[in-house]
């Protein structure tokens, strides 16, 4: 009996120690795989998707309707458009007489401050050669024999719209000079067979060729500067435009008229010391053509191109609309480089058009001043 207990008890014994080597086993085994997918950093562990099984069962247990993260709608970034920048208001000019300028400044000054106009044009040479302004030159002795009587006001005067912001431009009528030919003769265009030259009007001219006549025009230009002119308007800048040039003597025989012009010119530029220097004309066709008789009697008008991209603004009348419109348009062809400001005599056409202009008041003041004070009127600032 005792012999046979003794290995029924020895058989139990080798089963159990399988059965515990086999446990270790599968403990060391599933301790494994589980380590695999774990991993341990400071916040404790975390699960290792190493094969996407869970995510795919993430997925379908959210559905079908449930696009990935790379597949949901991108919320669109709204893009930023640029400020557009505010239009500058239109500039309102007015030209006027220097008598004008002197006696209305007052009436002048409230219509600038109103916003009405923030441009004046005022003569500091006149078209017949007399100043409205005292000159230093050494070109003629008795020059303040034609300086007008209220040129210390009218000074003054200017200073006080350069004061108050008002842009002023100073018009110097260049070349045709009554007074400055009178008083020196050697400034004017002359006779072959000699004495002063007169177009079909019996008026002198002063000699665009002549050196001379170049530091006469830039002694008013500097001067004109000095006292407060923002810019200067050059009138008459050309060759006569009636007369017989072929029986004309000059200082130096021309070229061209363009190339004699634009030499000038930029004498008076460089004498304006930064001040813009702008041109102006009686009409279209005198500013791109300059003196049509002059080429009829041998002097070829040149490039005249290159004397419009010189001037940064150019002033020519028109009667409308429609009529500034054609103006500019020609003037581009020639030159895209200066402005081209339209001057009207209508103040209906002037109030209403829809640009920078100049109304042209040296004639009719008090009709251009009404026209203007209309502009700056409560009424018509409700309605606008």
């Amino acid at each position: 009996m005792d012999n046979h207990r003794k290995p029924n008890q020895s058989r139990i014994r080798r089963t159990v120690a399988a059965v515990l080597i086999v446990a270790v086993l599968v403990v060391a085994v599933g301790v494994y795989f589980v380590a695999q997918c774990l991993s341990f950093d400071e916040d404790g562990a975390h699960v290792i998707d190493r094969y996407g099984v869970l995510a795919q069962e993430a997925q379908q247990l959210e559905g079908a309707g449930s696009a990935p993260e790379s597949e949901q709608p991108q919320e669109e970034t709204p893009v930023e458009q640029p400020e557009s920048e505010p239009e500058e208001p239109h500039s309102r000019m007015v030209m006027l007489a220097a008598s004008v300028v002197v006696d209305q400044s007052d009436r002048i000054l409230a219509l600038a401050e109103s916003g009405a106009l923030d441009t004046v044009v005022v003569n500091i040479k006149d078209d017949g050669g007399d100043l409205n302004l005292s000159v230093d030159t050494r070109e003629i002795d008795e020059v303040d024999d034609f300086v007008d009587s209220d040129a210390d006001a009218l000074e003054e005067v200017i200073g006080a719209f350069k004061d108050a912001g008002v842009h002023v431009i100073g018009r110097i009528y260049c070349l045709h000079d009554e007074r400055a030919t009178s008083y020196n003769s050697d400034l004017a265009i002359q006779f072959e067979t000699g004495g002063t030259w007169l177009d079909y009007d019996n008026t002198r001219w002063l000699d665009p060729t002549n050196d001379d006549v170049a530091q006469y025009l830039c002694d008013i230009a500097e001067r004109a500067v000095e006292v407060g002119c923002d810019e200067l308007m050059l009138a008459d800048f050309t060759f006569p435009p009636r007369g017989h040039l072929d029986r004309a003597a000059f200082d130096r025989d021309p070229d061209d008229q363009a190339s004699v012009l634009l030499d000038v010119f930029e004498e008076i530029r460089h004498a304006a010391d930064g001040a813009a220097v702008s041109l102006s004309a009686d009409s279209l066709s005198d500013l791109m053509e300059l003196s049509a008789n002059g080429v009829e009697d041998g002097i070829p008008t040149g490039d005249v191109s290159a004397l419009l991209r010189a001037a940064d603004r150019l002033f020519i009348p028109a009667d409308s609309a429609e009529d500034a419109e054609s103006v500019m348009q020609t003037v581009e062809e020639a030159s895209d480089t200066a402005e081209v400001i339209p001057v009207f005599s209508s103040g209906d056409v002037w109030a209403m058009y829809d640009g920078n202009a100049a109304l042209d008041g040296v004639f009719n003041s008090e009709g251009t001043l009404a026209v203007v004070e209309a502009l700056a009127s409560p009424t018509n600032e409700e309605e606008s």
